[in-house]
């Protein structure tokens, strides 16, 4: 077309990005209107418990909620290696009867946890071939079999005290899968879909509106899991900070949200429109993204850490502020 320039191509996708991001705020505002409106959570009626704590975005979570005087337990195969106040207990979270003993301990040395943050995942990064039988099992064990477990042994006395917080940590690869990750994406699909359903068995089975869901389906997080992955279009699939995804949980269990979706960063909440897409507008959209050859040059980090606790907490205005003994342990 006649005078249509490459800025004007790139003025006209950024006006329509931003038509886009306005209208989906307006729907998020209207959604946060509709929530149950029971004041903030008590937390000194609370014991959160983490599932993959000792690294990566369940430690921040673990560290932020200790260093502000909240109850915190985390599950891991690894110990978590801070100077807070964090009941940590080493558990294999694919084992049902390792969540048991863990379960068994918790209770007698804590308390019954009121709310569970599942969180503990792995990732092998390889391609269907090159990836073992037991890659496979493994991933799926952790990543969903573990979340079933946790929820089938704390969900009974959330749903008998009508009062509780499931939070489930799925992935945008749950949603919109890529080379190199199939047993990672199936995993988080089933995730997703577990966590549907509970939503729909706390409603309209148990009746327990005081026990509430919140689901998250985040892109690439910068916390060394996905290190090496490159982003084709960072405008437009950014990488997150640890810090942006923390403080979104934490918001939605101070203000006990419900049936709540954290979709990060923007463009995840477009990922589930791509099935419905021609065949080929899926391809070139795959192509467009990069998604495709994203993990190319995945090597993957374990137990990377996010940044010092200390020098975010004053972020969350809950819980009460951390006393100078605990500034000084860090």
């Amino acid at each position: 077309m006649y005078g249509f320039t490459n800025e004007s191509a790139a003025f006209l996708m950024a006006a329509v990005y931003g038509v886009i991001l306005f209208v989906v705020k307006i729907a998020f505002w209207l959604h946060e209107r509709s929530q149950r409106r029971d004041g903030k959570v008590d937390w000194e009626d609370e014991v959160v418990l983490i599932t993959g704590g000792a690294s990566g975005i369940g430690y921040l979570l673990a560290e932020m909620l200790a260093i502000r005087h909240i109850t915190v337990v985390v599950l891991d195969v690894q110990p978590v290696k801070t100077a807070l106040d964090i009941e940590s207990y080493i558990c294999d979270v694919s084992d049902p009867e390792d969540i048991a003993r863990a379960a068994k301990e918790i209770r007698e040395d804590v308390g019954e946890p009121t709310i569970l943050i599942n969180n503990a995942a792995i990732i092998n990064g390889r391609s269907i071939l090159d990836l073992s039988i037991e890659d496979i099992k493994r991933t799926i064990n952790v990543n969903y079999l573990g979340q079933a477990f946790t929820i089938k042994e704390f969900l009974p006395d959330m749903i008998k005290n009508n009062h509780g917080h499931i939070i489930t940590v799925s992935s945008a690869m749950g949603i919109m899968a890529a080379p190199q990750i199939a047993d990672y994406a199936a995993s988080k699909a089933a995730v997703k879909a577990f966590h549907e359903t509970l939503e729909s068995e706390i409603k309209y089975v148990y009746k327990t509106p005081g026990v509430r869901t919140t689901l998250v389906c985040c892109g690439k997080i910068e916390t060394g899991m996905f290190q090496g992955v490159k982003e084709r279009m960072p405008f437009f699939t950014p990488t997150l900070e640890p810090l942006e995804v923390v403080k979104e949980i934490m918001e939605s269990m101070e203000k006990r949200r419900t049936y709540n979706q954290i979709m990060m960063p923007f463009y995840v909440n477009f990922v589930p429109l791509v099935s419905i897409l021609p065949g080929w507008l899926q391809d070139l959209a795959r192509t467009v993204s990069g998604a495709d050859k994203a993990m190319d040059t995945f090597v993957g980090k374990k137990g990377a850490q996010p940044r010092s606790t200390l020098q975010v907490v004053d972020a969350f205005p809950i819980g009460g502020e951390p006393s100078e003994d605990k500034k000084k342990d860090l």
